[in-house]
């Protein structure tokens, strides 16, 4: 009777231990999301010609609510211009929702096509 007992004691305290150290795993799923876009250049011609369908490409994991930024910078490094017209360094920036980001692209790229028309003007003189 005693070695069964001990048996059962045993066998008990074996089955306890192998369900007390099992533990259930979760997945822990980070989200990163973009919320800036920074585009520095030296050449007008690349601020005309920018993809930008990269731009939705970039923030389309996003939520809807998230704040975006977009900046574009020029940079000129030519010290001595002849032309009466010059471009100087300048930065646009928008920040808004990922939700309004057709009308931030759509006013950027107003803004390159004024620019563009300036640039013309430039080479005219």
């Amino acid at each position: 009777m005693k070695t069964k007992n001990i048996l059962l004691g045993i066998l008990s305290l074996i089955t306890f231990a192998t369900y007390a150290q099992t533990e259930k795993s979760q997945k822990v799923e980070s989200k990163t999301a973009v919320t800036e876009l920074k585009v520095e250049t030296e050449n007008l011609d690349e601020l005309k010609n920018f993809d930008w369908n990269m731009v939705k490409e970039m923030f389309e994991e996003n939520d809807s609510e998230q704040e975006i930024t977009l900046a574009f910078a020029y940079v000129n490094k030519s010290e001595i211009d002849k032309s009466k017209v010059r471009v100087d360094n300048f930065e646009m920036k928008l920040t808004g929702k990922k939700a309004d980001l057709d009308k931030m692209t759509s006013r950027l790229k107003k803004s390159f096509e004024k620019l563009d028309e300036i640039d013309r003007q430039k080479i005219k003189n």
